[in-house]
C-alpha cells in the first residue's frame, strides 16, 4: 500500500514532464530558428580566385566557420567536422560551406587553395575565403563574435539561411551542437 502511495505522485511526475517536454517541443517547431543577425556585405577571393560577395549566400544555406591555414589545433578539428558535413549533403546543392580566413596576412592565394584540396573541396559547394584587413571587423560586427584574430578565433559553426541571416551558432566540438546544426540544416532546407 505504501508503494503505490509513492508510486502514484512518482508517475504524475513523469508524465507531467513528459507532457511539458512534448509541448515545448511543439511550440519550438512553430517557432521555427531565429531570425539573428544579417551578414553585411563583403567582398573576398575564393580558392579558384573568383571574386566572392554576400551574394553567395541567396538561395543557398550555408554553414560558415572562421580558419586560418597554419592553425595547431582547432582549425584541423573544424574543418575534419566541416568535412563530414559536405560529404553528407554532397548531392544537396542548396547547401554550401564558407571558410572564412582570419589571418590574411600568411593566407595567401595559394595557402588558402593547399587547404581546401587538403580537405577534398574541389567544387563550389565549400568556399575557402582570402580575407583583407577587413576581418576584424566583419568577424566580431558581421558575425558577433570575439576572441583575438588569428589564434582566439571562435570555434562556432554559423547557420546562414537563403537570405544572408544568420540563424543559429553551434559549438564545433560538441557532437549534441553538430546534431542541432544538422536538424537546423534540414529545417531549413524544407524553407527552400
Amino acid at each position: 500500500m505504501k508503494s503505490i502511495k509513492i508510486l502514484f505522485p512518482l508517475t504524475a511526475v513523469i508524465v507531467a514532464i513528459a507532457l511539458f517536454m512534448y509541448v515545448r517541443s511543439k511550440v519550438n517547431e512553430s517557432k521555427g530558428l531565429p531570425e539573428l543577425y544579417e551578414v553585411p556585405a563583403f567582398e573576398y577571393t575564393d580558392q579558384f580566385g573568383e571574386r566572392i560577395t554576400n551574394d553567395v549566400f541567396k538561395d543557398h544555406i550555408s554553414v560558415v566557420d572562421f580558419i586560418f591555414t597554419n592553425c595547431p589545433g582547432l582549425c584541423p578539428m573544424m574543418a575534419s567536422r566541416m568535412t563530414r558535413f559536405y560529404d553528407d549533403y554532397e548531392n544537396d546543392p542548396s547547401v554550401r560551406f564558407i571558410s572564412f580566413s582570419v589571418d590574411p596576412a600568411r593566407d595567401s592565394l595559394a595557402a588558402i587553395k593547399e587547404y581546401a584540396q587538403r580537405y577534398e573541396a574541389n567544387d563550389k559547394r565549400w568556399l575557402f575565403l582570402r580575407t583583407d584587413s577587413t576581418i576584424n571587423a566583419f568577424y566580431e560586427h558581421g558575425f558577433k563574435l570575439g576572441g583575438e584574430l588569428p589564434r582566439g578565433h571562435s570555434g562556432a559553426f554559423i547557420l546562414v539561411d537563403q537570405n544572408g541571416i544568420i540563424r543559429g551558432y553551434y559549438d564545433s566540438n560538441l557532437p549534441s551542437q553538430l546534431e542541432a546544426l544538422n536538424e537546423a540544416l534540414q529545417r531549413l532546407r524544407k524553407e527552400l
